[in-house]
């Protein structure tokens, strides 16, 4: 079968530009998790935040397909259904883990995710490993213990949150992983419309089955909350979708390492 787009080794691939669009992929989602935090912080379910993150998206997608006329069937429907998977794991278990983490806490957990990623990519995208980017993976992980532990005491960090938020950065890098593998025949807007329709379906369900959703969480404050997460989460997928069509996913995933660990010493 002819793919649609070009390889993304091929020499239309931008890496510098890649890692730009990653840059702004990670402020976008950091500014989704704040919102989402205060969401959970509200009462909302985990199935609730999930079909409010991903259903608004879904529109705009479709009208923006359309209007380039971009088939809504992927080409690789397998590894578009094993990204929407992937995503939705790493998106139920940010989104329960963030409820009784702070925003520092999480973000640091967030920080193996590219550590997790530089460790599939070989064997799954047969990408090289170098040595300058093991070193910047061992010093991920000791900077995210120092922060999650400044004097080596991990007893007040809370275990389940803990261990779940790194189950979500082991399930987004394997999402980040099977992205790049879609950049070689995927649209980025096909990828990102696929996994909202799955999630949102998945938030849905799961909301309902729980009794998550409420009027009362309707208030004019949290709509605004559900816009900014809703609005931040579909651009931090979209732009994330771009950047490992540009770059090798072991480097990509270092600018957000990078980003992260900025992003959680501001905060």
């Amino acid at each position: 079968m002819v793919s649609r787009l070009s390889l993304p080794d091929a020499p239309s691939a931008q890496p510098r530009r890649g890692l730009a669009w990653m840059l702004g992929a990670t402020a976008a989602l950091v500014v989704m998790n704040s919102c989402a935090k205060l969401l959970r912080e509200d009462g909302f379910g985990t199935g609730e935040i999930i079909f409010y993150r991903t259903t608004p998206g879904l529109v705009w997608l479709w009208l923006e397909l359309r209007r380039r006329r971009v088939p809504l069937r992927p080409v690789r429907g397998d590894l578009v259904l094993l990204r929407s998977g992937f995503g939705v794991a790493a998106m139920a278990a940010n989104f329960f883990a963030v409820r009784a983490l702070t925003i520092v806490q999480n973000q640091v957990l967030h920080l193996l995710q590219p550590v997790f990623v530089a460790l599939f990519a070989p064997f799954v995208l047969r990408e090289r490993l170098r040595p300058a980017a093991l070193v910047a993976l061992g010093l991920a992980i000791s900077g995210s213990l120092c922060v999650l532990a400044p004097q080596g005491d991990l007893s007040a960090l809370p275990v389940l949150p803990a261990i779940v938020g790194l189950a979500s950065a082991i399930f987004s890098a394997l999402a980040h992983v099977t992205i790049r593998k879609t950049s070689a025949t995927e649209a980025p807007e096909v990828v990102v419309l696929h996994f909202a329709l799955y999630a949102a379906l998945t938030g849905l369900v799961w909301g309902l089955w729980a009794g998550d959703f409420q009027l009362r969480h309707l208030s004019p404050a949290n709509l605004g909350l559900i816009v900014g997460t809703a609005l931040f989460g579909t651009l931090g997928q979209l732009w994330m979708t771009r950047a490992y069509g540009q770059a090798p996913a072991s480097t990509i995933a270092m600018v957000r390492s990078a980003a992260l660990r900025d992003g959680a010493v501001i905060t």
